[in-house]
C-alpha cells in the first residue's frame, strides 16, 4: 500500500509540469500612435518693419513658424495662406504676376477698396491706394510651390522628412512697380496675416 502511494506521488510530480505548460498562453498588447502635427508662430523682428516713405523699400519682413510632427509629406500637406482686410471684407493677400508670387500689405486704418485690389492684380498697376505688394521669396531649405489649394492661391512646401523644423517665408524689400506711391498710400500701419495650415491627406 505504501509502495503504491509513493508511486502515485512520483507520477503526479512528473506529470505536473506538462499540465501547467499546456495551460500557458500569451496576451499581446499593442498601441497605435496616430500621426499628429503641431505648429507655433515664432515671434521675430521680421514680423515688423518700417518703410522708406520715398521709395517704399522696407527693412526686412518675414513670417517664422515651428513645426513638430511624427508624420511626413505622405501624411500631410503643409500650406501657407494669407489674408488682408479691405472695405469689402477679408481677401487673399497672395497673387501671381508673370509666374512670381506677391504679398499685398493693406492699410489697417484706411481700408483699400475693390478698385485698388483690381488694379494691383492688373498687368500694369498704377492706382491702388492704401495697398503695397512685395515679392514672396523662395525658401532655399524647402521645396516650395505656388498653387490653388482648397480654391485659394497658396504657397505649399514639403517637410523634406524633417520632424522638428522652422519654416520662414521672407519677402523682397522692393515693392512691385506701381504699387507704392507717397501721394496715394496714406501713412499708417500696413498689414497682412500669414497662416501655416497643416492638412491631413485623405
Amino acid at each position: 500500500m505504501k509502495s503504491n502511494f509513493i508511486t502515485f506521488l512520483f507520477l503526479l510530480l512528473i506529470a505536473a509540469p506538462s499540465c501547467l505548460g499546456a495551460a500557458v498562453t500569451d496576451s499581446m498588447l499593442t498601441v497605435v500612435i496616430p500621426s499628429a502635427a503641431v505648429v507655433n508662430t515664432i515671434p521675430s523682428a521680421m514680423n515688423n518693419s518700417s518703410i522708406n516713405p520715398q521709395t517704399g523699400i522696407h527693412t526686412g519682413l518675414g513670417a517664422v513658424f515651428n513645426v513638430k510632427t511624427n508624420g511626413d509629406d505622405n501624411t500631410y500637406d503643409f500650406v501657407l495662406s494669407s489674408s488682408i482686410n479691405t472695405d469689402a471684407g477679408e481677401q487673399n493677400g497672395y497673387f501671381l504676376k508673370n509666374g512670381e508670387m506677391y504679398l499685398i500689405l493693406a492699410n489697417k486704418e484706411h481700408l483699400p477698396d475693390q478698385a485698388s485690389l483690381a488694379d494691383i492684380y492688373s498687368a500694369a498697376p498704377k492706382s491702388n491706394k492704401n495697398m503695397i505688394a512685395y515679392p514672396v521669396l523662395k525658401n532655399s531649405e524647402f521645396q516650395t510651390a505656388y498653387r490653388i489649394y482648397n480654391g485659394t492661391l497658396c504657397c505649399t512646401f514639403s517637410s523634406e522628412g524633417k520632424q522638428n523644423f522652422n519654416v520662414i517665408q521672407n519677402f523682397g524689400n522692393t515693392p512691385l512697380s506701381g504699387t507704392y506711391s507717397l501721394e496715394d498710400d496714406c501713412a499708417g500701419i500696413y498689414e497682412a496675416v500669414i497662416t501655416l495650415n497643416i492638412y491631413r491627406k485623405p
